[in-house]
């Protein structure tokens, strides 16, 4: 048995008109929602035993409780809508029109609180919160949200929750530490292996999608006017990279793919706070990456001092990885959605 409502009543309440009588029944609509929050379900249950027996002392019996009791909860009742439910002619007990009125509504709260807990009830076994790193959404949102849609009709009992974390932590650490359920990882496409994707120990995965990674230069960049680059015309650049992405490209080998066509270029890591952050930054003579899918979300293709660029001997792509703990599939739901999100990558 629930303590108390927690639910609304104004919305609950029919728009009957007939026991209006010279009561103020907008006023007791009103009073409903306000006390609904502290109202006590075991009084309107009690309400409802009585309403149908007229007798106090056999709607105390059936209520298991003392018939002082009921009667002392009916008047906190009462004294909580501000409202006579009952009244008393020659001994006997009737209910009033608000009172009558009262009936229905209160039939309608405690079907709802008895809808809610069954909800929640069932939630321990079937409710997933899921955390992706905002970094990590631009790949996976429409992903998530198709697969969340798609296990909600195979399986209605089953919710998911996406929780986007701030901060650029879509890395396998991510995952050991608990900061994220779900990251998405890249493999640069010249690796021998990136179609298998190496993950650590108790990492598993599936590849989302390839796509090809840009460079990124702003206005004030002695090469933003160029119109074809070799990768020779980085000699000596800097690449600041996202710090959730540097020791990838550390790990694929970037510098000595440049090295090997004539260029000596650094690349470090540059702390922010999310995406839109980071393409907004002035780069000024050094230069930035931007996978072909943010471009457009970012508008970076409509914004003049910004320009993102192939090189003409270097082609960049990287293979995306949806990366998770093998235990984050020991839960049904995170099993089912893992499934669903693998049928949209497909």
């Amino acid at each position: 048995m629930i303590a108390c409502i927690f639910v609304c009543a104004v919305g609950m309440l029919d728009g009957n008109e007939g026991d209006r009588g010279v009561y103020a029944s907008d006023s007791l609509e009103a009073t409903l929602a306000a006390k609904a929050g502290e109202m006590d379900t075991r009084h309107v249950e009690e309400f409802l035993i009585l309403s149908k027996t007229l007798n106090y002392t056999t709607a105390a019996q059936e209520a298991f409780i003392a018939r002082p009791t009921l009667v002392e909860h009916i008047a906190e009742l009462e004294g909580e809508i501000g409202c006579v439910l009952f009244s008393k002619c020659e001994g006997k007990l009737s209910l009033t029109p608000i009172g009558r009125r009262f009936v229905r509504t209160a039939s309608l709260l405690l079907d709802r609180v008895e809808c809610i807990v069954e909800e929640y009830r069932s939630l321990p076994d079937n409710f997933l919160s899921v955390r992706i790193a905002s970094t990590n959404l631009p790949w996976l949102e429409s992903y998530a949200y198709k697969a969340c849609r798609a296990l909600r009709e195979r399986s209605p009992k089953k919710i998911v929750e996406i929780v986007s974390v701030a901060g650029p932590s879509s890395t396998v650490d991510a995952l050991l530490d608990g900061s994220n359920d779900i990251v998405v990882s890249g493999f640069k496409s010249w690796r021998k292996d990136s179609s298998k994707a190496p993950f650590p120990d108790g990492i598993s995965g599936f590849r989302l999608q390839g796509e090809p990674i840009m460079l990124l230069m702003t206005e004030g960049n002695p090469l933003f006017a160029k119109k074809n680059l070799q990768t020779v015309d980085l000699d000596g650049a800097d690449i600041v990279l996202p710090p959730d992405i540097y020791r990838s490209y550390i790990r694929d080998g970037v510098a000595e793919r440049f090295r090997e066509r004539g260029a000596v270029i650094t690349m470090r890591p540059l702390s922010f706070g999310d995406h839109f952050e980071y393409f907004a930054g002035d780069f000024s003579e050094s230069f930035g990456v931007v996978p072909a899918t943010l471009i457009p979300r970012f508008g970076i293709d409509r914004r003049a001092e910004c320009r993102a660029f192939e090189l003409e001997d270097l082609r960049i792509s990287t293979e995306f990885y949806v990366l998770y703990r093998d235990d984050f599939l020991e839960d049904e739901t995170a099993s089912l959605f893992v499934e669903e999100l693998k049928a949209m990558a497909k």
